[in-house]
């Protein structure tokens, strides 16, 4: 059986920097890395990057390990362009930084960020432990 109801709308690019702030706020990691794609990459300190959900997974988790990330009211103010399926996110924390992050709508609806150069740039704790070193915590 088939209905003209249309499909359930997925939540735009707007809701992104909101629901990535309750999520850290509750410490849910599936939640958080829930916002990005699957070819998704984190900017990480010193030039390095987090490629795939596996990687970025693994650092939001030492950053939330770490009690790194803000928790509470993270965004004063955000902005949203969006052209088509890409969009720039970008939120300004308590502190006065601008994160930034580009978000692709899917095929199946559900917006994503591709490319985030903010939440972990300058925390430490999201590096992986590098071969027979032990990760600090």
């Amino acid at each position: 059986m088939t209905t003209n109801e249309p499909a359930p709308r997925q939540p735009g690019p707007e809701t992104l920097c909101a629901r990535f702030a309750a999520f850290v706020a509750a410490g849910d990691l599936d939640g958080i890395v829930g916002l990005y794609g699957a070819d998704a990459v984190v900017s990480l300190p010193f030039g390095r990057e987090a490629a795939g959900l596996s990687a970025i997974r693994a650092a939001f988790a030492g950053a939330l390990a770490a009690g790194a990330l803000f928790s509470g009211s993270p965004v004063a103010s955000s902005r949203i362009v969006a052209a088509g399926d890409l969009a720039m996110t970008s939120a300004t924390g308590p502190d006065g930084r601008v994160r930034t992050q580009v978000a692709r709508r899917g095929a199946d609806g559900r917006w994503v960020w591709i490319r985030d150069s903010g939440h972990l740039s300058d925390i430490e704790a999201a590096l992986p432990a590098r071969a027979g070193e032990a990760q600090v915590a």
